[in-house]
């Protein structure tokens, strides 16, 4: 059930979306008469439905249902469609995904025809997550795509929140783990941003579902316990429990703790006997058949499986309608509806007084706060939208500029999958030209050449070639095999500017006077790096500087080494007085093969390997172009993660 529980969630939110008037339920009861159907009084009882939803969804569902009765009574399109809304968004949040499907169609429907943009939204959503529990993630994506759309041309914030969970989690189940984290995210902090409680702890929820699903139990836990330690989900999301004690129970499943998973399966129970999720329910008795079995309870594994198979088996069968009708839940509801309509009763009288004192001493005050109000919500619209439209430009660059690594890394990847085979399947062949050269060699010192001593000249000039030419086929294939090779050495809290200096010392030969070696070092402590790899990217990269500045005879040869302490990390930069990069040539710069080198003069692999050194210490390269030259700037954190 891999982030299904997500856009349950989803859902569950979305339940207190109804842009109703915010009264209490007894308030909303008083004022309730079943002896008129009217709009107002549909809407009062969609009002009440949304109201109980939180703790009676079953009762919700009969008042929904009520509703819509009336509603085709006196031929309403507009109620008809709310209330159409509401059934199949209980249903959604019960997991009766068909009923869902039809009632959530008909009413979007009705709002096209409307054309009510907002309620599109909001019902698509809804749409979009029957086809991901039937998972049609293809029907899904489309749908919860829309519902970016309709945020974005809307300048609504919570919409763009809802489209980007709804996504990643598709992306999820898809398969696609690490676009889908990065979605998440994207969806943390906007709604930190934007002030949305809710939404901040539904995408940090998210977050430790990817974390647990791709097999980073710790840090799932660790956004657990965030969860329920500090953000009281108890008191500020009480439907959200269940799945979070779900997800727990998982993790310390999987991590092999069954105390743990124990406590925590119980304490799921109790969540789901407050707030009813059957899906919920077949993941509850998933888990406990799976306590069971590690504790060695056979005849409670058994029976807790059973019980899972036959909810699962009626969750995925188009019979699911039928199951929902037996005898217990409908009269449970019929139960519920009788107690709703007792309490209308009970309080006619008073809803009577109370609209007779607010027409009489409240009627001229209303007016001028309505007045009032209206001027205040235009100014204060006409803020909001600004300033969303400030974090949405914000946010979008943010996006794109993490995807834009992410294809990066990704592409770099693949190159270096595809390098290595190259360079072995090379390297064969090198060895065979190698041995026979060295025959060849040796047929040569032993041959009589007395009187052919021109032949013997231009053989000799043949090897060398020969040799030449070897030594810089190997020559390419070292530098392949350190382009992709991955790991092979270990952290070590090592002194950077010792390993400059050392660098500086081997590449000695090669600079000339001409060239001035400034260093500017801040970073006064040692720092976690691999050594080797360190080396190999301060040589690779004084090696490009060294050619860059002889480039220009004319101009000072000028190379500075920087390096320096950021909030996470250090940094290290190097800085040549040569020309500057074409703009067309910067994004291609880090790409194996490319060079700007004359035939001869350079692979094309230095700063490939450059990127791929600076990778493995989950770090940043850049190059930019300054007033005095080029600059590279690389940038690595202070915590390393493993490999």
């Amino acid at each position: 059930m891999l982030i299904r529980n997500i856009l349950y969630i989803v859902g569950a939110l979305l339940l207190l979306t109804f842009p109703a008037k915010s009264q209490d339920l007894d308030s909303l009861m008083a004022k309730r008469d079943t002896s008129l159907i009217s709009r107002e009084q549909i809407e009062l009882q969609l009002e009440i439905a949304y109201a109980i939803s939180a703790t009676d969804i079953r009762g919700a569902l009969v008042c929904a249902k009520r509703a819509l009765n009336e509603a085709e009574e006196i031929a309403s399109i507009r109620w008809s469609a709310e209330a159409k809304l509401a059934i199949g968004r209980f249903y959604d949040f019960l997991g009766v995904n068909e009923e869902a499907a039809v009632y959530l169609m008909e009413s979007y429907t009705s709002f096209v025809e409307l054309g009510d943009s907002i309620k599109q939204a909001a019902t698509l959503t809804h749409i979009g997550n029957t086809y991901f529990y039937l998972n049609q993630f293809d029907q899904a994506q489309k749908k919860f795509t829309l519902v970016s759309e309709y945020g974005r041309a809307l300048n609504d914030t919570s919409l763009i929140i809802s489209g980007l969970n709804a996504t990643a989690a598709v992306y999820g189940n898809t398969g696609k783990m690490d676009s889908a984290l990065i979605l998440f995210k994207e969806a943390h902090a906007l709604s930190r941003e934007f002030g949305s409680l809710s939404q901040e702890i539904l995408a940090y929820y998210n977050m430790g579902d990817v974390y647990l699903y791709s097999g980073r139990r710790t840090q799932a836990l660790k956004v657990f316990e965030d969860l329920e330690n500090y953000y009281n989900l108890k008191q500020n999301s009480p439907k959200h429990l269940s799945s979070l004690y779900n997800s727990m129970t998982k993790a310390y499943l999987e991590k092999g703790n069954i105390e743990m998973a124990r406590l925590y399966s119980d304490k799921e129970l109790e969540a789901l006997k407050e707030n009813m999720r059957l899906t919920e329910y077949q993941e509850y008795f998933l888990h406990q058949y799976r306590i069971d079995s590690m504790e060695h309870h056979p005849d409670e594994a058994l029976a807790h499986y059973i019980r899972y198979k036959n909810l699962s088996d009626s969750l995925n069968t188009a019979s699911f309608k039928e199951r929902m009708a037996n005898l217990e839940i409908y009269f449970d509801m019929k139960s519920k509806e009788s107690q709703i309509e007792q309490l209308t009763l009970d309080n006619q009288f008073k809803d009577f007084k109370i609209r007779q004192k607010r027409l009489i001493n409240y009627g001229y005050v209303a007016l001028s706060f309505l007045m009032l109000t209206i001027v205040f919500l235009v100014i204060r619209s006409y803020r909001k939208i600004k300033e969303k439209n400030r974090l949405l430009e914000k946010h979008q660059a943010n996006l794109k500029a993490a995807q834009q690594q992410l294809v990066q890394s990704e592409k770099m990847a693949s190159i270096g999958t595809l390098t290595a085979g190259i360079a072995h399947e090379i390297n064969n062949p090198l060895n065979f030209i190698s041995g026979g050269l060295g025959i060849v060699n040796e047929i040569q010192n032993k041959a009589d050449w007395k009187g052919n001593e021109k032949e013997k000249e231009k053989c000799g000039t043949a090897l060398k070639m020969a040799y030449d030419g070897l030594e810089r086929a190997v020559g390419i294939v070292k530098a392949l095999m350190t382009f992709s090779h991955k790991g092979g050495s270990k952290v070590v809290e090592s002194d950077l500017h010792e390993i400059i200096d050392n660098t500086l010392m081997f590449l000695k030969s090669r600079i000339s006077n001409e060239i001035q070696i400034i260093k500017q070092y801040d970073l006064d402590t040692r720092v976690p790096l691999y050594p080797e790899k360190i080396h190999q990217l301060v040589i690779n990269l004084l090696d490009n500087a060294i050619f860059a500045v002889n480039q220009e005879p004319s101009q000072a040869k000028i190379i500075r080494i920087s390096t320096g302490r950021r909030a996470s990390g250090f940094f290290i930069t190097f800085s040549n007085s040569g020309p500057p990069i074409e703009k067309e040539h910067i994004k291609q710069l880090f790409d194996p093969f490319f060079t700007t080198k004359d035939p001869g003069e350079g692979t094309g692999l230095g700063l490939s390997i450059c990127y791929t050194l600076v990778e493995e210490h989950h770090g940043k390269i850049k190059v930019e172009n300054t007033p005095d030259g080029v600059r590279f700037n690389v940038f690595i954190p202070l915590k390393q993660k493993k490999n």
